[in-house]
């Protein structure tokens, strides 16, 4: 597994079984559970009540994987994790089962780990010239995005025979770095053995199946008659790639935010199209905002242009939009999209066939000529899209994870939003914390618990029970209280690792082995969100969190008067003035019971506090 620590995909798998790493916090590339398949431990055949008739063809250009055209065990869906894709979308094959968990608990195990099947397919009726022309073509890729598999690592292609057995007929192994940056076409014939009325064919994956160290990427499935083995391109034209967010380096910007500094954020988006045809096409592309829910166009960015010189045969290519200077921006918050489609003259599919044209109206290749992205004009910054590609994590009891981010305006913190994506993990304690300056204390701690959900996309959201004023340059995060990672998501569609920092040591670090975007946003308002109550007035104290590690916030109107240690002893740590409270340091102090003499309109007052 060459370099895989230096590109940051060391697995928390490893460290289950490892008591040296264990004695080392890191910041690590982590799995993500998947959405449960719909059948486990398939053997052979998969009976459907109507078998699917050709053509079959699936370039995995919508989001998530067809269950009318397939049965998944273990295989996801990314459209970021390709690397020079056919079309926009790939299924990915990463030796996690469909829970997020490995195959297997011993770390060395080996074994077949994810598996795609197609649906039951009726070859049977074909004529005998036809029967010499079946053939299914697809694109690989080793790694990708992702892990590069291993030298002993194999991905193999098997087709089920009239007897219900699976006969392997095309496989591949691993250990193929150059073979991470593009993707490989192979054309195998489906001989007459195989063609009877409940045809299937299976993607499968064997190799280490101890955890995510293995990737393979499959697109552009396609099985048809009439063709041949030299039959390799397509009267198609696809995109490849989502949009580029049109701000900066954020896919999300408050609406206030972006309403008074929209030149500040606004910059060009730009895509790709792939021309899978052996021939040059004169196309045109538009780019536009629409309002996500009426579908209504707000602004035309780019309005058919053509793409100068013509795209030639086969030819791949990156473009950008119009500059973006002003958008049409709404008074409430609401969500837009940012859509990209070519004019391409693509259709449904057609053979010529002894001088006939036969159209497949069933198989439409204008599918890949659109892409969408959604634009949120909410209250939030985000650099991610909202979609896990994996997670990543801390493996460091009292280590804290934070993300940075900038913003021109006066503003509040109304909230933080966290996806947690582990469901074995929901209801730990974590404290949910904000900073202006990672050298300095927090300006906010919070104790809470991980929630529950039933989506894995699904954010939590922590609210902020006080008026958080934020510097322009700000940082928000959580300590966790465990040595086992806590899972938070990671979106591959952009990098912005350099926004992460983690501190597993005692000090910040700024995280360069992670590449993508952290999911976690911060909630803001112009406006102070806690409207003043009479709380401070009588006096009633906030103390957070308790129990502590280090650091314990205390809010209200009072004056610290002592701290009395676990064998009752006044003693001085030292205390930062924070807004309208103290900050206590017990960084360096004992484990034990404290208590905390305060005085409270004039009277006398005293909480225990426990540090662990």
């Amino acid at each position: 597994m060459t370099n895989k620590y230096f590109i940051g995909l060391f697995f928390a798998f490893i460290l289950v079984y490892s008591s040296i790493d264990q004695a080392f916090g890191q910041f690590q590339q982590l799995p993500t559970p998947k959405k449960l398949s719909s059948s486990k431990n398939i053997q052979f055949r998969i009976a459907d009540s109507t078998p699917l008739s050709i053509p079959f063809w699936d370039d995995f250009s919508s989001a998530g994987i067809d269950t009318s055209l397939w049965i998944s065990e273990g295989v996801s869906h990314s459209f970021t994790i390709g690397n020079l894709a056919p079309s926009l979308g790939v299924a990915v094959f990463d030796g996690i089962a469909a829970d997020g968990r490995p195959y297997e608990n011993i770390p060395t195990a080996q074994g077949i780990t994810d598996q795609l099947f197609s649906r039951a397919i009726d070859l049977s009726g074909l004529s005998e010239s036809e029967k010499q022309t079946v053939y299914l073509s697809f694109y690989w890729q080793a790694g990708g995005k992702a892990e590069i598999p291993d030298v002993n690592d194999q991905i193999v292609l098997q087709f089920l025979n009239e007897s219900g057995d699976w006969v392997e007929v095309w496989n591949q192994f691993g250990a193929l770095e150059a073979e991470q940056f593009f993707f490989t076409q192979e054309t195998i014939q489906v001989e007459e053995s195989f063609q009877h009325e409940a045809f299937q064919f299976r993607f499968q994956v064997r190799g280490r199946a101890s955890g995510p160290f293995d990737s393979w990427l499959i697109d552009y499935v396609y099985l048809n008659k009439n063709r041949s083995s030299t039959n390799q391109a397509f009267f198609d034209r696809a995109l490849t790639q989502v949009n580029a967010p049109a701000y900066t380096k954020y896919s999300a910007v408050p609406l206030f935010e972006l309403r008074a500094e929209p030149e500040f954020y606004l910059s060009p988006t730009s895509n790709e199209f792939n021309n899978l045809e052996n021939r040059f096409r004169a196309m045109e592309y538009t780019i536009e905002f629409r309002e996500k829910e009426s579908q209504e166009v707000l602004l035309k960015v780019n309005n058919n242009t053509p793409f100068n010189p013509v795209p030639l045969a086969l030819e791949r290519r990156s473009f950008n939009s119009n500059p973006i200077a002003s958008l049409p921006l709404p008074e409430e918050v609401t969500d837009w999209e940012l859509v990209t489609y070519l004019s391409s003259g693509d259709g449904p599919l057609f053979q010529i066939v002894a001088g006939d044209s036969l159209f497949f109206p069933e198989v439409d290749f204008r599918k890949n000529d659109t892409a969408r992205t959604t634009v949120p004009l909410r209250d939030f910054f985000a650099y991610d899209d909202g979609h896990i590609d994996y997670s990543a994590g801390i493996n460091q009891r009292s280590g804290m994870l934070a993300v940075k981010y900038e913003k021109t305006q006066l503003a509040y913190l109304k909230g933080i939003s966290i996806n947690f994506t582990n469901f074995n993990q929901f209801g730990r304690g974590i404290d949910v914390m904000v900073w202006n300056d990672l050298d300095s204390n927090p300006i906010y701690v919070k104790e809470a618990l991980i929630p529950s959900k039933e989506n894995v996309e699904e954010f939590a959201y922590f609210e902020i029970d006080e008026n958080i004023l934020l510097g322009d340059v700000f940082y928000i995060g959580f300590t966790q209280f465990t040595n086992d990672f806590v899972y938070v998501g990671l979106d591959k569609t952009r990098d912005n690792g350099t926004e992460i920092y983690y501190n597993v040591a005692g000090s910040w670090q700024q995280n360069e082995f992670v590449a993508g975007s952290l999911m976690m946003r911060p909630h803001l308002s112009e406006t102070p969100p806690i409207e003043e109550t009479d709380a401070a007035i009588k006096g009633e104290l906030f103390i957070y969190p308790n129990p502590t590690v280090d650091v314990l916030r205390v809010n209200g109107v009072f004056e610290l008067t002592g701290i009395i240690d676990p064998f009752g002893r006044s003693i001085k740590i030292p205390v930062e003035d924070v807004g309208n409270g103290k900050i206590l340091n017990f960084a360096n102090s004992m484990r034990g019971l404290y208590l905390i003499n305060v005085l409270e309109q004039g009277k006398p007052k005293s909480y225990r506090i426990l540090v662990k």
